[in-house]
């Protein structure tokens, strides 16, 4: 029996671990998994030995803050491959704590894999050096990101993206539904999403709810995105009463497919509104001393924006508000502009279409995940 141990640290790690955990199952059930991550994992038959939600720090200051938590968690999973002894470990993005877990797993002789690469082409570039020396083979979501890596003698290959198979489920959606769903008027809806941890949502959702008040009477309907990761009690203690008067739903994918203009913060949900072809507005706020941190290592040698639609595309398409431009003013210019002038809106639009196509490998219909399972079964097998 092959045995596999596999590690990542949030909750989209958990995401496309887990599928990737079913993708082996299907093809091999007697295949053995363990490993840290969460439901998504646990309900493709992972045998999970820790819990990804007593690991979810954001930022340089939060990791200061539990290092006592991570020094921990780290010795349990060396403890954990050193006893079980598995025939590889698959490292699911999570790179603070996989970069140095690949390292100590390659020198007690495991075979290693990493699927979703660190942003070394952003930030931290000297990082390519552990994945080009304890790194068997990466699995990178990006097109750009194959030829990055080859150029430092990093075996990689791009898979696809994952998100193109997580949306595929709001494809053939019909817009009635959703306004039936959740008793929306069929207006143009503008939406907003503050973030899917605590700490995103405390930085950006009092401004996002500043601009809100002022968007919704513009004739659109205005509604907010709730991660299910964040309580109904921390956003009211963030915005108070005014938590009432906008509506929140938990359904984000939905939400952004019938949005006209999303506002997001930056991350993996601008990506989703590119795919989905939904205009947008990018933002991000974190801590003073993380920005200044953040800022001193980013690298523009090879992206020169935040964004992901932009990255992608290779060019600025939608509006970045960072740290000190992140205001209700610049919030509110943009959305005007694309409210005000259909030409942009459609250009902005047709562009982010072509974000599909970029992200998709020519395969026969497999997944990403499918992809990535069958690599690792070929290797071991």
């Amino acid at each position: 029996m092959k045995r596999l141990m596999v590690v990542t640290g949030e909750a989209s790690g958990d995401l496309h671990a887990g599928k990737v955990a079913c993708a082996i199952k299907k093809i091999n059930p007697e295949f053995e998994i363990f490993g840290v991550g969460g439901e998504k994992m646990r309900k493709c038959g992972v045998e999970i030995i820790y819990d990804i939600s007593a690991i979810s720090f954001i930022g340089f200051v939060d990791v200061l803050k539990n290092l006592k938590k991570i020094i921990h968690f780290e010795n349990l999973c060396k403890d954990a491959l050193l006893s079980r002894k598995p025939d590889a470990v698959l490292l699911v993005d999570y790179p603070g704590f996989n970069l140095r877990f690949a390292k100590f797993a390659k020198e007690n002789g495991f075979k290693v894999f990493y699927y979703i690469a660190p942003q070394v082409w952003a930030w931290g570039r000297g990082r390519v050096n552990i994945l080009r020396n304890y790194v068997d083979e990466l699995f990178v979501i990006f097109r750009f990101e194959e030829e990055f890596f080859r150029r430092y003698k990093v075996k990689a290959e791009f898979v696809g993206h994952p998100l193109l198979e997580d949306l595929k489920e709001v494809e053939f959606l019909k817009a009635e539904d959703f306004f039936d769903k959740y008793e929306i008027e069929k207006k143009k809806i503008v939406s907003f999403f503050p973030g899917s941890r605590t700490h995103e949502v405390r930085m950006m959702l009092e401004t996002m709810m500043d601009a809100a008040e002022v968007i919704k009477n513009f004739d659109v309907e205005v509604i907010f995105s709730k991660a299910r990761s964040v309580n109904e009690s921390e956003i009211r203690k963030i915005v108070g009463e005014r938590f009432d008067k906008f509506k929140f739903v938990e359904d984000s994918h939905l939400l952004l497919k019938f949005s006209h203009i999303a506002i997001v913060k930056s991350g993996t949900t601008s990506l989703e509104a590119g795919i989905l072809g939904i205009p947008m507005i990018v933002c991000y706020k974190t801590s003073f001393l993380n920005y200044i941190i953040g800022k001193t290592l980013i690298k523009t040698d090879v992206i020169e924006s935040i964004a992901l639609p932009n990255i992608v595309l290779n060019r600025k398409v939608v509006p970045e508000l960072i740290q000190n431009d992140f205001t209700k003013e610049k919030i509110l210019s943009e959305v005007e502009r694309y409210l005000l002038d259909e030409n942009l809106y459609q250009s902005v639009r047709n562009e982010l279409l072509k974000i599909k196509q970029l992200l998709a490998l020519e395969t026969d219909g497999r997944t990403a995940s499918e992809i990535v399972a069958e690599r690792i079964i070929s290797k071991l097998c």
